[in-house]
């Protein structure tokens, strides 16, 4: 197994992201033909990254040190930080797309609640204008079926609007932060 040691350090008011990779293919994708600076990072470098970025305060000023092995080529080691930002930047393009579909979502399940919460009424209506319905067999399935649906799209929606959002808009914060990072590559 290859490790990514990570470590975070405090400094002038903001903090450092110490990021250190054994060889260069730890962190770019060796099978990527593309171009020095838009070559795709691997999966154990962004989420090392992330992971990294995610346990600091994204209020406080972050820098990203990137620790590889020197290259024979000092152009290649100049691209890494380009690098790092257009593979985020397409990262955060993916998770913008998927916040629209969730949003389409949201919607499609506050319709659910409402249209719930409507035939909720209507029940509630009927049964005090027909007390003898409530005291049927039918009337209380009928009541039970309510209340399953009713409690579960609320919970549905309640969890689309308070939790999903929340750790959406978090990620997209996270993302954020780390192509505005400044970064630094540190040849060992």
């Amino acid at each position: 197994m290859r490790v990514i040691n990570a470590t975070t350090r405090e400094e002038d008011g903001r903090t450092t992201v110490s990021l250190t990779f054994k060889a260069k293919e730890q962190l770019l994708d060796p099978g990527d033909p593309s171009p020095p600076g838009m070559q795709e990072l691997t999966e154990e470098a962004e989420e090392s990254i992330i992971s990294t970025f995610d346990a600091v305060r994204l209020k406080k000023p972050v820098q990203l040190e990137i620790r590889i092995p020197e290259a024979p080529d000092p152009a290649s080691l100049a691209a890494v930080p380009e690098a790092i930002r257009h593979h985020f930047r397409f990262v955060l393009s993916l998770h913008e797309r998927e916040m629209g579909i969730f949003f389409r979502e949201r919607r499609i399940s506050l319709g659910f609640a409402v249209f719930n919460g409507l035939i909720a009424v209507l029940y509630i209506i009927t049964l005090y204008e027909n007390e003898a319905f409530m005291a049927s067999l039918l009337g209380i399935f009928v009541g039970a079926i309510i209340v399953i649906l009713n409690w579960a799209t609320i919970w549905d929606t309640y969890e689309f609007f308070i939790f999903d959002g929340r750790q959406r808009q978090h990620r997209k914060r996270l993302l954020e932060k780390i192509i505005d990072a400044e970064i630094r590559v540190i040849p060992r």
